[in-house]
């Protein structure tokens, strides 16, 4: 409305008297709304204290520690981001620990798997026992494998011999016998080797193989023992390979007494009762159990001895 040469040549031509300056100032106040005033003040006011706000946020955030980000290692102290990655390193730098002598753990199993040899002409040496600390992971995969069988065997019904399926997926304690190639226990080792012919470091890390047309868990530690030959240790001496014994809960299901019926990929049986391929024997023997799931079988202890 008004443009600045405007008034200036307003105030060059009129002279200022004491009531005109008061007047000027009264004039050019109320040239702008007054409702526009007020908005532009609260509007700077807020700008001003959310700036303030977000520079002390923005503050303080700086030495807030991100505890949802550090999942520390309860065993060594290492910290990691993610909690994926201390799944790893504990899975793999704290896979077993040792359990001494004296030890009620420890007693319990040397007397479970000595049993098995009492009529034999050997005589084992155990070296030393580890517990295995499965993964969380490799422990969801057994119970979810375990909760199946029993919601098949309820769903479809079962004879008094399968009864135990229903309860607990017919869950129980078997050996099975295998070998390594490191240091595994030795001076308080508890870490698992990466070498790819360690079987029983393949085992505790990732479980049993897939591609296996079953696993055998037999019912004491002689008859695990002897399904590896003797020769094994012998041929393989050269890569240091020796004997470890597995002690697993196993979830043998509906077992099959006949292999000329049973056929792993039609789900009606979940193991298999028969022949072992080390022992010499003529008959159906219920001691040898072949087990077709992978995930039905969770080592907890392992056995490092010599014969």
């Amino acid at each position: 409305m008004f443009s600045s040469k405007t008034c200036k040549t307003i105030n060059d031509t009129q002279p200022p008297t004491p009531t005109s300056a008061r007047s000027s100032q009264h004039s050019l106040v109320t040239l702008v709304p007054s409702e526009v005033q007020v908005f532009s003040t609260q509007q700077r006011k807020r700008l001003t204290e959310s700036r303030a706000a977000e520079s002390e946020i923005s503050a303080e955030s700086a030495f807030l520690p991100l505890r949802n980000d550090i999942f520390p290692c309860t065993a060594c102290g290492e910290i990691f981001p993610k909690s994926q990655l201390l799944e790893q390193h504990q899975s793999i730098k704290h896979a077993v620990s040792e359990l001494i002598d004296g030890d009620s753990g420890n007693n319990i199993i040397r007397i479970i798997f000595n049993t098995g040899w009492k009529n034999t002409r050997k005589t084992p040496r155990i070296h030393r026992i580890l517990k295995i600390h499965n993964s969380p992971r490799i422990l969801s995969r057994f119970e979810e494998y375990r909760e199946t069988v029993k919601s098949k065997a309820s769903r479809n019904g079962v004879m008094k011999r399968d009864e135990r399926c229903v309860v607990d997926g017919n869950e129980l304690l078997r050996f099975h016998c295998s070998t390594f190639l490191c240091n595994l226990g030795h001076n308080g080792n508890s870490s698992i080797c990466n070498n790819q012919y360690c079987s029983v470091c393949g085992i505790i890390r990732s479980g049993f193989s897939p591609k296996l047309d079953g696993i055998s868990t037999p019912s004491t530690s002689w008859r695990a023992h002897v399904v590896i030959p003797d020769e094994i240790e012998e041929e393989f001496a050269f890569m240091n390979a020796k004997r470890a014994m597995l002690v697993c809960r196993v979830v043998a299901g509906r077992i099959a007494y006949d292999s000329v019926d049973v056929d792993k990929e039609d789900g009606g049986f979940d193991s298999l009762a028969g022949r072992s391929s080390g022992i010499q024997m003529s008959k159906v023997d219920e001691d040898e159990l072949l087990v077709f799931n992978p995930r039905a079988v969770l080592p907890c202890f392992v056995i490092m001895y010599s014969v």
